[in-house]
């Protein structure tokens, strides 16, 4: 069945299901359970009031009992505003949260305590706090999305990184699922998965192939929206907790079984997936969260015209459980297993137009991560939390050449396999962390233990003719291209070694300031050096409703594994490091409207630098600044829509001390600017759209050489960088609209979706790749990225 075919029974599917039932049976009412707990201890609160108010305005009202649960019964199916209020407390809510019919729900709120400032008359004391937010320390940039914004939100499809658009700094240009922040590149970012450190979160980030793939940071996420209950985000200056990266901080919270049993099944042009969300049927105090998906996106591309890119397969398999074992105890399991498989071969290279891209491709992944945490309530303010894990990664990656412009009868002359990178890491970690609260205020620590086995290699089938190089490479007098030597190219890189961390932080509260001082001590065992890392941050609340933030500190950032294996001498590269500081605030304009402002700027430093294209050396030679604010206007959700608008400014200049002189870095736009809105239309119905546009990225200065092999046999053109980020690329843009319809058939809710990435074709103003063929440019060809399908799901 070809791709067209699958398409069009798809869509008459989806009609099908919008108005081939017209009779609703008859849905059971709705239940939610709120548990209010103390902002700051986790702790749950009693005697806290609760009011749960639907779109007609009508409200039911209960008080939390001892174990901090308020329930609220025969709810009809719809969204509904939750506020929970307490003496002492900030006003905390949750502006729309959704009832399903036969469906019990769970909220969990967050309220902090409230400090009356002096001289301020009680009755002008008002404070709203979201449900849940992201750690106020870490400067007013920090955000956190919760479950329901993810899985909602415009240009997300089943990917949970595409869901991030519109947060401080963050850019994304949605070909790829990795994001930049404030100009550093996507493999800069700091990410962790129920505090696991996981950094290879995203599909397909290829480390052979077009620049552009390689410099990407991947295509598709491991995690579907759903399967993460909120993340949490930083730009810039966390705390010592967390340290390795300096670009930014992403903590994803997967989803836990919710209390009534719930199964779905997502079906859209590129695979399938399946979701159990419940109790686990086994023991009363443990629930499991399950999903699977396996995805062929070699249909998509087809029906999108771009066979060309290869055929990509992904199996995605996330299992969660929790277990009370008491009131102070809790036990989780984490199991994530995500291969990959993507190939790229000769048919492919024959469908591209004029043979832009001849590279075959071949590359597999297994990636697994098992996890055990156990948290215990310790004292009356303590939380005492251990994680355990072992990662696993094996990824084994071929890149071979075609020559369509010699073919005969049909037949593409190639060769197969030219170039292989072989990258296996074996990572085992032990967590500790423990937090309290003394006179002063929250006290934290926590130990690091990393045991890591790695086993990189790179591996060339003879001489191999490069056709884009520096003016400055190696090479013999008069040759307009570079030819890479097994002798100079493979290396293995094969160490293990055990990595320790250790920090310590005290929040200080002194009447309208809370200031947080903390360190970081890191010892690597693979470039063999200890570093210190302190951090400070300070929060200061001048009026109900605007407060400021200042954070600074030293963040170190390592080399990675396969920087290291590219060459033999690259083998003690150090430590990145980035100095950092920031000036922000938040004015919160009335219930549903706030404006943050967050100017920053960094001193970099150690930057690993590559020294030539023809060896693959690198130096830690780099040095640097980027510099730039972030401005948001964001309108919580309420009456039916919410919108935000973000720009970012970013001036970046780096120097790799080679005689060449500065340059912008790679990632750094300008400017950025994104608005979005969404819009709930009825119960059934939402809208949403976000439209981005951003300015060029810089580009290389460059002569291209024709006929450089003259009596070869080959007609080919090279390309000679002369000037590395001299130019400005052309300008970004992209519109985003999405369409969720969600209805009830007897016992089966029905969600139909279209989400529409670049709807009007808009260029990506991407760096070009350079065809040696036709000695031209590649011009890339954007077009619009449709993700459509329906999801199945019912409550037991």
């Amino acid at each position: 069945m070809n791709s067209c075919t699958a398409a069009r029974r798809w869509l008459r599917l989806l009609v099908l299901a919008l108005v081939g039932a017209p009779l609703l049976a008859l849905a059971a009412p709705g239940e939610l359970v709120v548990r209010a707990l103390d902002a700051a201890s986790g702790r749950s609160l009693s005697g806290v009031r609760i009011e749960v108010t639907d779109r007609d305005g009508q409200s039911v009202r209960a008080f939390s009992d001892d174990r901090g649960e308020a329930r609220f019964g025969n709810l009809e199916e719809g969204f509904y505003r939750v506020e929970a209020s307490a003496e002492g407390r900030a006003l905390t809510l949750e502006p729309t949260f959704r009832i399903l019919a036969g469906r019990s729900a769970s909220l969990e709120i967050q309220l902090p305590r409230l400090e009356r400032l002096a001289d301020t008359p009680l009755e002008e004391v008002l404070v709203v706090a979201r449900a849940r937010q992201a750690d106020r320390l870490s400067g007013v940039s920090a955000s956190f999305r919760n479950r329901d914004e993810l899985r909602n939100a415009v240009g997300a499809g089943p990917d949970v990184m595409r869901a991030l658009d519109g947060l401080p700094g963050l850019v994304s240009d949605g070909a790829f699922a990795g994001f930049t922040v404030r100009g550093r590149g996507p493999r800069n970012n700091l990410i962790f998965v129920d505090d696991f450190p996981l950094d290879k979160v995203v599909h397909f980030d290829q480390t052979i192939g077009e620049d552009d793939d390689i410099g990407g940071g991947g295509r598709f996420s491991i995690f579907a929206p759903n399967s993460v209950a909120g993340a949490e985000f930083s730009p810039g200056g966390w705390g010592a907790a967390y340290g390795g990266r300096a670009g930014s901080l992403l903590r994803l919270e997967l989803a836990e079984g919710g209390l009534t049993p719930v199964t779905s099944l997502r079906l859209d042009v590129a695979g399938a997936e399946f979701t159990y969300d419940g109790p686990s049927g086994f023991d009363d105090d443990t629930s499991v969260f399950f999903t699977a998906r396996r995805f062929d996106f070699g249909n998509l591309f087809e029906l999108i015209g771009q066979d060309a890119i290869g055929t990509p397969k992904v199996t995605d398999i996330i299992l969660k459980t929790s277990t009370q074992l008491s009131e102070r105890d809790e036990l989780q399991f984490l199991v994530i297993h995500a291969p990959e498989d993507f190939t790229r071969d000769l048919d492919n290279v024959a469908n591209s137009d004029d043979f832009d891209n001849v590279n075959l491709i071949r590359s597999t992944q297994d990636l697994s991560l098992f996890g055990v945490t156990w948290r215990r309530m310790v004292g009356n303010s303590g939380e005492w939390s251990n994680r355990l894990y072992l990662r696993s990664s094996d990824k084994d990656s071929t890149q071979g050449e075609a020559f369509p412009d010699l073919a005969k009868d049909g037949v593409i002359p190639a060769r197969e396999t030219v170039f292989s990178i072989l990258e296996k890491e074996d990572e085992l970690g032990w967590r500790s962390d423990f937090t309290t609260f003394n006179r002063f205020g929250e006290f934290s620590a926590g130990l690091r233990v990393v045991r890591i086995d790695a086993d990189f290699a790179t591996q060339l089938d003879g001489p191999w003719i490069r056709y884009v190089y520096e003016s400055d490479d190696p090479r013999p007098p008069g040759q307009q291209y570079i030819v890479w030597q097994p002798e100079n190219i493979e290396a293995r890189f094969g160490r293990a070694g055990t990595n320790l961390a250790a920090y310590v932080e005290q929040s200080i509260e002194l009447d309208r300031f809370e200031l947080r001082p903390g360190l970081r001590v890191d010892r690597d065992a693979f470039s063999e050096e200890s570093y210190l890392s302190p951090r400070f941050s300070l929060d200061y609340l001048a009026t109900p409703t605007l407060r400021f933030s200042l954070t600074s500190g030293l963040f170190h950032e390592s080399p990675r594994f396969l920087t290291r294996a590219a060459n033999p001498a690259n083998f003690d590269l150090a430590n990145e490091k980035i100095a950092h500081v920031s000036l922000g605030l938040d004015y919160t304009i009335n219930d549903a409207w706030n404006v943050i402002a967050e100017v920053y700027h960094q001193d970099l430093d150690d930057l690993v630098v590559d020294q030539s294209r023809a060896n693959r050396r690198a130096l830690n030679a780099g040095d640097g600044t980027s510099s730039g604010f972030d401005l948001v206007l964001q309108r919580a959700f309420d009456n039916g829509w919410s919108a935000d608008l973000t720009y970012s400014y970013n001036r970046g200049r780096q120097d790799d001390n080679d005689g060449r002189g500065s340059y912008t870095p790679d990632f750094s736009r300008e400017h950025f600017f994104s608005v979005g809105s969404r819009w709930e239309v009825t119960d059934r119905l939402q809208l949403a759209a976000r439209w981005k546009w951003g300015s060029g990225r810089p580009g290389d200065a460059f002569i291209i050489h024709q006929n450089v092999m003259p009596g070869s046999g080959l007609l080919r053109a090279s390309k000679e960088i002369t000037e590395q980020n001299a130019t400005t690329l052309g300008d970004y843009q992209s519109l985003n609209v999405r369409v969720d319809y969600r209805r009830r058939f007897g016992p089966m809710d029905v969600v139909l979706f279209l989400d529409v990435i670049n709807l009007y074709g808009a260029e990506r103003g991407a760096p070009q790749d350079f065809n040696p063929i036709t000695g031209r440019q590649i011009d890339d060809e954007a077009s619009p990225f449709p993700q459509f399908g329906l999801i199945l799901e019912r409550a037991w």
